[in-house]
């Protein structure tokens, strides 16, 4: 009888580790699908991460999480950490900020005190379309931060753009100067808890939002910089539309705007291996035909087995409403 216990207790043990293997982490912006999405799915989110904060022209902190969802994360036992970008993705804004070493410090303290008081795990810095000048002066506030906050016993995190190598010439439209090139991997994996690399947005797709061979170069880039313990990849629940006599991008949506023209359009539905990724057809009313790529359960599956393959930290999902329900049936 204590051998069927033993051995039962380990089975159980073996089978809760297989599902705690990865961590999943969901954006979110405030939305009625969203909010659906977040009370629906309470048992699948790890961390909840809403982009709720900023760092005004001023410098100063600004931003809430609403009480509702605050109280049902405490219930369910979901981790929060929020975002905090610079003003709505202003580059003056982080200019302002990066440049007054003073301003940095005061904010971090409020972050700390904020994080306290709504028993926040940490906080993810996201700022965004910050030129490469910045780079070193940006790799110092993160380190700044992070030693404060593990004073404080709280996590730290950084949402960067990805990068599939340190080459500006791989880069359209001069993108590694304007944007891309300011995270410096090596220095913001070594005062973080952890990296979400935005996985999605391939700067070169004519096709899906992150085809599967380049997401491949993403982490294999990324694995020479982060400790794989560290790296979380990102997920893209939204879609993008393609007009298909130009190849120009025409639209970009979730679940709900896939709903809507399939309800008004004949579709026909495909399927890549190449690149791992849903699409259909679609010819509007005007006689133009469309071509949208977008994420279900078998893709979003595909991309959940490289994070297994390299036993990678887990996902950072943007964002909830805009998924499909399949998703979640290779999250579990």
């Amino acid at each position: 009888m204590l051998f069927f216990v033993v051995f039962f207790f380990g089975i159980f043990s073996v089978f809760e580790a297989e599902a705690a293997s990865y961590e999943r982490l969901f954006y979110f912006r405030e939305g009625a699908n969203a909010r659906k999405s977040f009370f629906t799915h309470p048992q699948d989110i790890d961390i909840f991460a809403p982009q709720s904060y900023q760092v005004d022209e001023n410098n100063f902190l600004v931003g809430s999480v609403k009480a509702d969802l605050l109280s049902f994360a405490k219930k369910n036992k979901i981790k929060v950490m929020p975002l905090l970008t610079n003003g709505a993705f202003h580059a003056t804004t982080s200019r302002n900020f990066l440049d007054d070493i003073g301003k940095q410090i005061t904010l971090i303290n409020n972050l700390v005190l904020e994080a306290k008081n709504f028993n926040y795990i940490g906080w993810q810095i996201d700022f965004e379309q910050m030129e490469l000048a910045y780079r070193d002066k940006f790799s110092e506030f993160i380190e700044r931060a992070y030693r404060i906050f593990q004073l404080n016993s709280l996590k730290l995190s950084v949402a960067v753009i990805a990068q599939v190598s340190e080459n500006p010439l791989d880069y359209p439209k001069d993108l590694w100067n304007r944007i891309i090139g300011v995270y410096d991997y090596v220095r913001l994996a070594s005062s973080t808890d952890f990296i979400s690399i935005m996985s999605y947005d391939d700067p070169n797709s004519i096709g899906p939002v992150a085809g599967f061979a380049w997401l491949q170069k993403v982490i294999d880039f990324s694995l020479n910089k982060i400790p794989k313990e560290k790296l979380s990849i990102g997920l893209a629940f939204y879609y993008w539309q393609w007009r298909d006599l130009d190849s120009k991008r025409t639209g970009i949506g979730g679940n709900e705007g896939i709903n809507n023209i399939i309800k008004k359009y004949p579709v026909a539905y495909h399927y890549s291996l190449e690149e791992q990724a849903p699409y259909f057809h679609y010819w509007s009313k005007d006689g133009k035909g469309y071509t949208i790529w977008y994420e279900n359960g078998k893709s979003i599956g595909q991309k959940i087995s490289l994070l297994k393959k390299y036993k990678l930290r887990g996902f950072s999902a943007w964002a909830l409403g805009l998924e499909l329900p399949s998703v979640y049936t290779v999250m579990k």
